[in-house]
């Protein structure tokens, strides 16, 4: 019974990986785009558009009914909750944006927007409007369901004194939830409860340009989402008769949000953040999480080469009958889309390297965070789910990289993180590559057996040649948090390693009568022939080991 809910999960988890990264491909293309397909030996041109998914609010609030998770074809939106199509189905897709809290809120909800300025103020956001203010798929809040009202696919803040390249003030910000709906066919889905599954929250300097805009619809699986503005720039969202533009984030701001949840949430954020910090706090019967970071620079590739110049391993790995998100036609030349935090784009960045030079095709600065629920090891799974609280927050500026948390070495007690980004930015200077971990202290004693006392780590970084050496590092302890930053490395597909240790011994700051109460003790812990001791006030036996 135990081996068939496992496995069980393991189907859920990959049905569910799948349906996001469908999703994720769609988000990231143009109108000119297809949501997926086999891609030909004989194109012309192949190459990657790589660029970090800001078009969090590329796709409608609605649910779709996913009549065949494998084929995005047969997926059909709904009109409303109680439409025959999601009633028939089995599966529903849900895509919700977090309206803004009001006092009353008990459902999922963003309570506040803010940025903190080089002297340290905290100077506090203020909402001016929902973009679209009206739409078609706006509908009330169903708290039956665990749904929130609908309400535009974001809001537009205004931040006084904090501009952006335009000049103005005003900020885009939204937080989406993907998640399924798995029920009987043909019971109503008004009887079903929507969960948390991926969650996506970004902040998007924009600029409001006035005209005459197409508002964003849901075609089956793909959306209208082709808005310029004048300047040939593309809109981050729209409504008929305004487009907000994409624009920079000035140096020198930190920027934060506070979102809350009906529900607990396990597992881990990743994504484009800097040096982060973190708060949380139970509310009602969910939690309130504050994430305030600096935005990151992100690089870019956007290019095709002549097809005689793809590099041998991406032949082997694109002309194999396997279906990519594209862009393009194959008679004139394709790009590949795919999510930047999967294994696969890893792998494509990697073998096309070589061919562009090792060099980015552009940059920009980002702020955004995801939640995905799968991805972790059983050691890190074991001391992060199932607890109510959020286990950590992992980011880099790395064009491609691992999603969710590290992975956990029981043997090495080493915790491993791998990256692949272009060397050189495309003014040609050496890119300085960027990592912070902020994990849960109670998780990295669970993983490690630690006591209570102080924890100390060591982050080296691992060349593609097996070159070891430590990066500049920041560590830290504080309201419950590790945080581990790691500095100025150098690209192309670096490993992140991290080592946790802890003297056992009481703090120097420790009375008498509380070290008396904290006397060390030591443990014998086995796994098959191996023997370890652990030392501590309450010590615990590594992940894999039992208690002799």
């Amino acid at each position: 019974m135990l081996r068939q809910n496992s496995s069980a999960k393991l189907l859920k988890r990959k049905s569910f990986a799948l349906i996001l990264a469908l999703v994720a491909a769609t988000s990231s293309l143009a109108s000119s785009a297809n949501a997926g397909g086999k891609i030909p030996a004989s194109v012309p041109q192949l190459g990657l558009q790589f660029v970090e998914d800001w078009l969090v609010a590329s796709f409608p609030d609605v649910f779709l009914a996913v009549n065949n998770p494998g084929d995005a074809s047969t997926w059909m939106d709904c009109e409303n909750v109680d439409d025959p199509k999601c009633t028939a189905a089995s599966t529903i897709l849900t895509s919700k944006y977090f309206p803004v809290c009001k006092s009353d809120t008990k459902l999922s909800c963003i309570k506040e927007v803010w940025a903190v300025n080089q002297s340290g103020k905290r100077i506090s956001g203020q909402f001016s409007q929902y973009v679209p203010q009206q739409s078609k798929y706006d509908f009330p809040e169903i708290p039956e369901m665990n749904l929130p009202a609908s309400k535009g696919l974001g809001a537009v803040w205004r931040i006084p004194d904090v501009k952006n390249s335009s000049g103005e003030e005003f900020y885009f910000v939204t937080m989406r939830n993907l998640a399924y709906i798995n029920k009987p066919a043909n019971q109503p889905l008004r009887q079903s409860k929507n969960v948390i599954g991926e969650l996506n929250a970004m902040i998007v300097p924009v600029q409001k340009i006035g005209g005459t805009y197409r508002e964003l619809m849901a075609r089956g699986f793909s959306a209208n989402h082709d808005a310029k503005a004048p300047d040939g720039t593309d809109c981050v969202v729209v409504e008929t008769s305004n487009c907000f533009a994409q624009r920079k984030f000035l140096n020198g701001y930190r920027f934060g949000m506070t979102i809350k949840l009906s529900e607990k949430l396990s597992g881990w954020f990743h994504g484009r953040l800097a040096q982060p910090n973190i708060v949380t706090k139970d509310w009602l019967n969910g939690q309130e999480i504050s994430i305030e970071a600096e935005p990151v620079k992100v690089p870019e590739l956007n290019f095709m080469v002549p097809n005689s110049e793809i590099p041998e391993p991406v032949r082997k790995m694109v002309f194999s009958e396997s279906t990519f998100g594209i862009s393009g036609k194959p008679e004139t030349g394709i790009k590949i889309v795919e999510d930047l935090s999967s294994p696969r784009a890893m792998e494509l960045t990697k073998g096309f390297l070589p061919a562009i030079n090792d060099k980015a095709t552009g940059s920009n600065l980002y702020w955004s965070f995801k939640k995905l629920n799968y991805g972790a090891d059983d050691a890190v799974r074991r001391c992060s789910d199932n607890t109510g609280k959020l286990a950590g927050v992992v980011t880099t500026n790395s064009l491609t990289y691992s999603a969710g948390p590290p992975s956990f070495d029981e043997n090495s007690e080493v915790l491993t993180y791998k990256l692949t980004s272009p060397h050189y930015l495309e003014s040609g200077e050496l890119a300085a590559g960027s990592y912070d971990l902020v994990l849960r202290s109670d998780v990295a004693r669970c993983l490690y057996g630690f006591s209570d006392a102080p924890v100390q780590a060591e982050i080296s970084i691992t060349s593609e040649s097996g070159e070891k050496r430590v990066a500049t590092t920041v560590v830290n302890e504080k309201s419950g948090w590790l945080y581990l930053s790691a500095k100025g490395f150098s690209f192309s597909a670096p490993t992140i390693n991290v080592k946790l240790s802890q003297n056992a011994s009481p703090t120097a700051d420790s009375s008498p009568v509380e070290a008396a109460a904290k006397k060390p003790v030591t443990i014998t812990c086995i796994k098959g022939k191996t023997t370890k001791k652990v030392s501590g006030t309450n010590p615990k036996c590594p992940a894999g080991y039992k208690k002799k």
